[in-house]
């Protein structure tokens, strides 16, 4: 069973309906489909997974804790959005019958809003002369730990600053004992990782690195020599990034966060707007009391209705568009800063209502 066979299903489903294309390639290459039997459990209560799911085919029982329960069936209105999302979970979801669910982790479909929301970029800027397919080994790229953890403009500035280079098989990319000049990714091809050493001068290969993997960061954060060579073992192309650039984007150092309880006391007295940058339709379907609704969007063309004697306390589902908003409404000279946690963070989410408040 392969992702691409729910393709257009997927494309309907909130919030991955609003992505370009391109990210939308790149988040269906890190998603993961889940089968479940008649009377399997997707998620109980109390779970933190910090996953999205969806459900795609069959219908499954969600069940609140005082009992109560909803059956949501594939292709209604309901299975578009998040099962029950809040977290730690609220509600155990169990299969009625053989079911198909989409996995999604939650950071990298906030990573993935986050860009398209905070500006005009896309994965095409990278090489645009080139006939490397982005998705590739920027999806491969983005599955690793390390950069999820890197702010979402950081990682939109590094990939236009990266610098494409082709080499021939037997290459040497960068040799031991040099001094670190730039970080590489492989866009395509293989790339052999030697260590030599007295013992064993003809070299021991540590490591064979393909598509998406990287290599060269030691050297540049520690600031000593190159500690193994880098040699071409295919035909292949490279994207690189300059010391300067990798120290600057990578360790840079993340916006302030603030705990919900301290952003409950500020907001409550005046001195703080606890904002909710996802889609207003989702905040509609669930949001943190007292928030406002001014999705990432709209930010560039509206920061002006916000009141500068204000703190703006930005959040979403899991921190990366309420990162890029905070970072953007600093630099229109507003104080922002990121509520930590984002929407998890309150004990119970607030009902789905009607009327939602908005600046939009």
């Amino acid at each position: 069973m392969n992702v691409q066979n729910y393709r257009a299903t997927i494309a309907q489903y909130i919030p991955i309906n609003s992505l370009s294309q391109k990210h939308f390639d790149i988040l269906l290459s890190k998603a993961e489909l889940i089968e479940l039997p008649k009377n399997r459990t997707l998620f109980r209560r109390g779970d933190v997974d910090k996953s999205h799911f969806y459900l795609l085919e069959g219908e499954l029982v969600v069940e609140s804790a005082n009992g109560e329960s909803t059956t949501i069936t594939a292709g209604s209105d309901e299975a578009r959005q998040p099962l029950a999302q809040h977290q730690p979970r609220q509600h155990t979801a169990t299969a009625r019958g053989p079911a198909v669910c989409l996995k999604i982790e939650s950071k990298s479909l906030d990573m993935m809003l986050a860009w398209d929301n905070a500006s005009n970029y896309t994965v095409e800027e990278v090489g645009p002369d080139s006939e490397l397919d982005p998705v590739d080994w920027m999806g491969n790229l983005l599955k690793n730990p390390v950069f999820q953890k890197i702010h979402p403009l950081n990682l939109q500035a590094l990939f236009m600053r990266f610098e494409q280079v082709n080499y021939r098989k037997g290459d040497t990319i960068l040799s031991q004992g040099d001094d670190g000049d730039y970080f590489y990714v492989i866009a395509n091809g293989s790339v052999d990782i030697i260590h030599t050493s007295k013992s064993c001068p003809e070299g021991m290969l540590l490591a064979t690195l393909t598509t998406g993997e990287f290599f060269g960061v030691d050297a540049l954060i520690s600031n000593n020599p190159r500690s193994a060579s880098a040699v071409m073992k295919s035909d292949g192309t490279l994207m690189r990034l300059s010391k300067t650039d990798f120290i600057e984007l990578v360790t840079r150092p993340l916006i302030r966060e603030i705990s919900y309880p301290d952003a409950a006391e500020l907001v409550e007295s005046g001195r703080a707007v606890l904002l909710d940058v996802r889609l207003q339709v989702e905040h509609n379907y669930a949001n943190l009391r007292n928030s406002v609704s001014f999705p990432l969007i709209f930010l560039r063309l509206k920061h002006h209705l916000l009141d500068r004697d204000k703190l703006y306390i930005t959040y979403c589902d899991t921190g990366g568009r309420s990162a890029a908003a905070a970072f953007l409404l600093q630099n229109y000279g507003l104080n922002a800063c990121v509520l930590k946690g984002g929407l998890q963070t309150a004990k119970t989410p607030v009902e789905p209502k009607e009327e939602a408040l908005s600046l939009a």
